[in-house]
């Protein structure tokens, strides 16, 4: 039923939210993994998890997914009122994105070796990741839309 670009624009606004809520599952089962691990995993007589850099880690995890989650709960009240745009749609899946890519690699190492074991998943993930950075547009291609809509300045025509 699309008959105009404004069509094609509100198609994108949706794909780019999907890849936000998308790397948001990602990210969340790659901490869960990171997580649990330390909790269980035993190095010089201690869980993983009692070392102040995993903790820092995991902390800072979590912090970021939980901006993860406020920028989908935004994304889904504006797309509920009928006011979801390209550019916030777009902001949210550069930020759910990047910030995915980054928990899930630091997820990974925590893991160590186990990391890249498809038995803990989290290297599935970060695959995965790598997909949904890509479609409706990279990280590069949201900041020059964004960039445009602040700016007024189109920066590639």
């Amino acid at each position: 039923g699309a008959r105009s670009f404004a069509d094609a624009g509100r198609v994108l606004a949706a794909t780019r939210s999907t890849c936000a809520w998308a790397a948001l599952g990602h990210a969340t089962a790659a901490y869960d993994t990171a997580l649990r691990y330390a909790q269980e995993r035993h190095q010089f007589g201690r869980p993983l998890a009692s070392f102040q850099i995993i903790q820092q880690r995991l902390v800072s995890m979590l912090a970021d997914l939980t901006a993860m989650q406020l920028y989908c709960m935004q994304i889904g009240h504006l797309a509920d009122a009928g006011r979801l745009t390209a550019t916030v749609a777009g902001l949210a899946k550069m930020h759910n994105t990047g910030k995915a890519r980054r928990l899930a690699a630091d997820a990974r190492d925590m893991l160590g070796g186990n990391g890249i074991l498809l038995d803990h998943h989290v290297i599935r993930h970060l695959a995965d990741l790598e997909a949904i950075h890509t479609f409706e547009g990279t990280e590069t291609m949201q900041a020059l839309i964004v960039g445009r809509d602040i700016t007024g300045i189109g920066a590639f025509t």
